[in-house]
């Protein structure tokens, strides 16, 4: 992320500040919940009849009233609001905080409406990606997306701004793909984040890998942490990784903070705990009472779970490396070398290449044998 140490800070106490005060870490302004796509393991999809919805200074008082650390403006599919900008540019606080994300399928995505969110007052862009090739537009249900998506990312990346990621939910019918994305990503030169299914959505186990999957899926978790520890740009932390095959293995992960560090709102302001669940409330003092301290639901441990949910010293250890850039911003992570790299110098992009030393080096010496 193109997080200043300034800002960090500020992240920081916000977020310490909101946990005692029991406010969200993180909240999804959920604008609309009309769709492009129709995901399998979605229960969002196509269009969304009489929905009632907020204008933008409604959500920015929302906003304002809650105080997040982080606002995600997520649908449905947000870019099918017209007045996404609008509603940005009024929640957002140029240089502080909320740090503001937008969450796409990027079907409508182009360089054009990335700058002028990015001038509305968005950080960071959040695409969806489920596969490495065009299962990707089979699985969204939208013809030729991950063409699109193969083009315009590197479009959008090439700008240098380090403000777009990828966002992958691991279910039984990707996780064999996953490492496939991750090389991906450096064709795309941008970072990678997981998320794991939950059958909440859909009321459907088929996307919970099954126990004879479960060793394979361990097998795959390990390559992607072995894969991030040689300097592949993955965002997810090895703790969170073998959290997430907890949840697979255990079928649950329980103390969820629903309604407390994290919920959303909906597109006509009212609140939910989290995207699965339906139950709908006006302020987050009723949710507190009438929902998070009697909760005991256990079965879904997304990334914005995994991340609100963390002990200091956890979030600490898993940010290290971006925490010490604050402190000496000469030290550049192995990541961004990779995402420097040209993803075409070893064939397919699928490793990392040699460096500039490396290449001298073996050059001489051919010459030498000549």
């Amino acid at each position: 992320m193109n997080v200043s140490g300034k800002l960090a800070l500020k992240m920081l106490y916000r977020g310490l500040r909101n946990k005692l005060e029991q406010r969200p870490i993180s909240i999804s302004f959920e604008i609309t919940h009309y769709c492009t796509a129709n995901c399998w393991h979605c229960n969002w999809g196509g269009p969304f009849k009489g929905e009632t919805r907020l204008q933008a200074e409604d959500y920015a008082a929302i906003c304002r009233e809650l105080r997040p650390v982080v606002s995600h403006i997520s649908g449905g599919e947000p870019l099918a609001r017209g007045d996404v900008y609008d509603i940005t540019r009024a929640m957002a606080n140029p240089g502080g905080l909320p740090w503001m994300i937008l969450v796409s399928n990027c079907a409508a995505m182009n360089v054009d409406k990335y700058e002028k969110l990015r001038d509305a007052g968005i950080n960071q862009f959040s695409i969806s990606l489920d596969f490495p090739d065009d299962r990707h537009s089979d699985f969204r249900r939208i013809p030729k997306l991950f063409q699109k998506m193969d083009r315009v990312i590197p479009e959008l990346t090439a700008r240098a701004n380090n403000d777009v990621s990828i966002n992958t939910c691991i279910t039984a019918w990707n996780y064999r793909d996953v490492p496939d994305m991750v090389k991906l990503m450096r064709k795309w030169r941008t970072p990678i984040n997981f998320s794991v299914y939950t059958p909440l959505r859909m009321s459907d186990p088929e996307g919970t890998p099954r126990e004879d999957q479960l060793k394979e899926v361990r097998e795959v978790f390990q390559k992607i942490v072995d894969m991030k520890n040689e300097g592949y740009p993955i965002y997810t932390s090895e703790r969170v990784m073998w959290k997430y095959y907890k949840f697979f293995t255990e079928g649950g992960i329980p103390g969820c903070q629903a309604g407390r560090r994290f919920l959303v709102i909906n597109p006509d302001g009212r609140l939910t705990p989290c995207a699965m669940v339906m139950a709908y409330y006006n302020d987050q003092r009723d949710m507190l009472k009438d929902f998070t301290s009697s909760n005991t639901c256990e079965m879904c441990y997304i990334s914005t779970r995994a991340n609100t949910e963390k002990k200091l010293a956890d979030f600490i250890a898993d940010n290290w490396d971006m925490l010490a850039r604050q402190i000496l911003p000469w030290r550049k992570p192995r990541s961004l070398e990779l995402l420097t790299e040209d993803p075409a110098a070893d064939g397919n992009g699928s490793g990392p290449t040699k460096t500039k030393d490396e290449q001298e080096t073996e050059a001489s010496q051919s010459a030498a044998a000549q």
